[in-house]
């Protein structure tokens, strides 16, 4: 008999959502308040068309190269004798799991699963630990863009605490380190458990959920195992997060702030910027605009208004158009594609 007490999980998935966009209304009240929104409008209205229309471009194109660092990690799960991964396949995935985002967070990675092995005829739980450590290496590539962010902060920042640009060389020795170490992460994890004293501390239940994901670990990154595919994973990692940073950049030529935001003080914005993306909500909304303008405006004294007018365009262009725009467009042409 249910327990009469028990939540349902139909609201218990409700409940989830409205906490999720209740944080986003919060923050997005946060960011702009005390702000009038004529002076938001007269910075966005006069922007420079070309640097958005680049925005768009390279936002297009860090998602393909995320979708071709994809098909590295899914490449074992295709026999030899079968076609490889189909490129269009897999950026189809990206683009469509981007595009559900925009709506339902985190949502997009059971789109873009479904996508894939619809398509490719792969079995969900080959893809799966390809999706976690697609999301690994995101997290291991903004340790480092932090890393590199500590070095360069102004001298008058590092000089009062030095121990900052300690911390930022030891994340990018984190960063170095984890990536050598994470073809064999499922291996070793599964060997450390075995351990008497991980034993002792862990219950039953606990260790079994860690030996799956050991597991899981060791089905990602069997590409990885090959010398040859973890450095160009590295490389692709390195590209797709100089798109990201180039978006930010563009977006001050787009706004004719490039006397005011070099393009280390732009890393910075980036770095901090990049932290909103972690937050839960629909398209990273309210934390990616409160977090970029309070950054602008410590980084280069911009009024809030201008530093929200940039954070609004900038987040408009580079999460909801480059989400949308080539989701709508590849489904229509699949669509097409498949009716003609």
């Amino acid at each position: 008999m249910q327990d009469s007490h028990q939540t349902p999980p139909a609201y218990k998935g409700l409940l989830k959502q409205a906490l999720i966009f209740t944080l986003a209304l919060g923050l997005l009240w946060y960011a702009f308040k005390g702000i009038d929104f004529h002076d938001i409008w007269n910075y966005a209205k006069n922007l420079k068309p070309f640097p958005v229309v680049l925005v768009i471009v390279s936002g297009v194109f860090g998602n393909f190269l995320r979708s071709y660092r994809w098909t590295l990690l899914l490449r074992p799960l295709k026999p030899e004798s079968e076609p490889k991964i189909s490129q269009f396949n897999s950026f189809y995935a990206v683009a469509i799991g981007y595009g559900v985002n925009v709506f339902a967070p985190r949502g997009g990675e059971v789109a873009r699963l479904l996508s894939i092995c619809k398509s490719e005829k792969l079995p969900w739980a080959g893809v799966l630990p390809t999706l976690l450590i697609d999301r690994l290496l995101d997290v291991v590539f903004l340790l480092a863009v932090f890393g590199v962010t500590l070095l360069i902060l102004p001298h008058a920042i590092l000089n009062a605490m030095p121990w900052l640009k300690s911390g930022g060389l030891v994340l990018l020795l984190i960063v170095i380190v984890g990536l050598v170490a994470l073809p064999s992460a499922g291996t070793i994890s599964a060997k450390l458990l075995k351990i008497t004293a991980f034993q002792r501390l862990l219950s039953e239940n606990v260790r079994a959920k860690l030996f799956q994901l050991a597991d899981q670990f060791n089905q990602g990154t069997l590409s990885l195992k090959n010398l040859s595919v973890l450095p160009l994973v590295t490389l692709v990692s390195i590209c797709i997060w100089f798109t990201y940073w180039l978006n930010f950049y563009l977006m001050v030529l787009a706004f004719g702030l490039e006397d005011l935001i070099d393009a280390s003080q732009c890393l910075i914005i980036f770095a901090i910027g990049s932290i909103g993306s972690l937050i839960p909500t629909p398209s990273s909304a309210g934390g990616f605009h409160l977090l970029v303008k309070e950054a602008t405006v410590m980084t280069a004294k911009l009024n809030p208004a201008q530093a929200i007018a940039f954070a609004t365009v900038l987040h408009f262009v580079t999460i909801i158009v480059v989400s949308l725009l080539p989701a709508l467009v590849l489904w229509l042409y699949k669509r097409h594609r498949v009716n003609s």
